[in-house]
């Protein structure tokens, strides 16, 4: 999408949970959109502290944010994420957020929740049953929305899974520009081509997607090594989806998709393909990694610069969502009769 100087330039928001390092479906899933749409596009990346919370709010858990944080940011750049081209922010360190997702809450019905095959998914990796799961888990969607309208965000790089986090987004801006006047762009989803990565290990009945929270990763600052005796544990379907993703020409890939399938490639020889594409994928980032991990006090002043950024754009929509909701009339109404009523006292009988 090309922009003149008049015309705005399109933004995006995405982001992560700092549960654990990124992995290698991050990559093909989110990431390289992320990198490419810099050029053209204002992004937003968000360090989704407070989305931890939903399944881990443990002190334990929370102790080791700091650390998982850092590392998190040391991924997104060592992707390519760009502090120059994009906003890198803390969520928690965001408190408009906080009070946006309240209003929001009062416009997406329990029953839409509810429906969502992804927070289902959550809960059971989290391993908690119906009665267990908290009020914070069931409104994870709406605090993503929150996130989302927050920053005016028009488009939303998500996995496949994800998408109807984004119609909730959507559903929450619709309801809210009716009733109170247009105040938030409609978000729209964006899934890339690889939209789900089966995580490590044989096909069976622990089949999943790959998550930092099953532990089935390939995480993006993994030595050779270890990257190679984790692909080395692939076979059958999850194999042949590995092959899929990571070999970049399509006719390639379909066509040794099809020679495994047949019995035609063996595992080994797949595994050594699977291990050379990874290597070539993998080796610039662990060398920008590094230069970053190098440079004491970047990545934090990074963070602080991004949320600083966040917190300016946040406080506007909400100062724009409380007038249209009347809000700020009605506090603004209370002082002025305080107001007046102290003045009044100051003057003599």
């Amino acid at each position: 999408m090309t922009t003149s100087p008049s015309t705005p330039v399109p933004r995006v928001l995405t982001g992560d949970r700092p549960t654990g390092p990124l992995h290698i479906g991050h990559l093909l899933g989110s990431l390289q959109s992320r990198v490419a749409m810099q050029a053209s596009h204002e992004c937003f990346v968000i360090v989704a502290d407070l989305h931890t919370l939903t399944t881990r709010p443990q002190r334990e858990h929370v102790g080791r944010l700091p650390a998982n944080v850092r590392g998190v940011v040391l991924d997104l750049l060592s992707a390519g994420i760009d502090p120059q081209k994009s906003t890198i922010y803390l969520q928690s360190g965001v408190p408009a957020v906080y009070d946006l997702a309240i209003l929001l809450q009062m416009l997406i019905p329990v029953s839409h929740l509810r429906s969502l095959a992804s927070l289902a998914q959550m809960a059971k990796v989290a391993k908690l049953d119906d009665e267990h799961m908290s009020l914070g888990l069931l409104g994870y969607p709406v605090l993503q929305a929150a996130d989302i309208l927050m920053a005016q965000a028009e488009l939303i790089p998500v996995g496949a899974d994800n998408l109807a986090h984004v119609e909730i987004a959507r559903e929450a801006a619709v309801r809210f520009n009716a009733m109170y006047g247009e105040v938030f762009p409609l978000p729209e989803g964006q899934s890339s081509r690889v939209q789900m990565l089966p995580g490590i290990g044989p096909d069976g009945p622990s089949a999943s997607k790959m998550s930092k929270s099953a532990g089935n990763t390939i995480n993006l600052g993994d030595a050779p090594e270890v990257v190679a005796d984790k692909l080395r544990t692939l076979s059958g379907e999850r194999l042949r989806s590995f092959i899929d993703a990571l070999i970049d020409e399509r006719e390639r890939a379909e066509e040794l998709v099809g020679e495994h399938q047949a019995g035609k490639l063996s595992d080994a020889a797949a595994h050594g393909l699977l291990i050379e594409a990874a290597e070539g994928l993998l080796a610039p980032l662990r060398e920008r990694r590094a230069a970053f991990e190098g440079d004491q006090g970047l990545v934090e002043e990074i963070l602080v610069d991004g949320t600083i950024r966040a917190r300016e754009v946040a406080y506007g929509t909400l100062a724009r969502v409380r007038e249209a909701m009347g809000l700020e009339g009605l506090w603004k109404g209370l002082l002025d009769v305080a107001h007046e009523r102290a003045e009044a006292r100051k003057k003599p009988y």
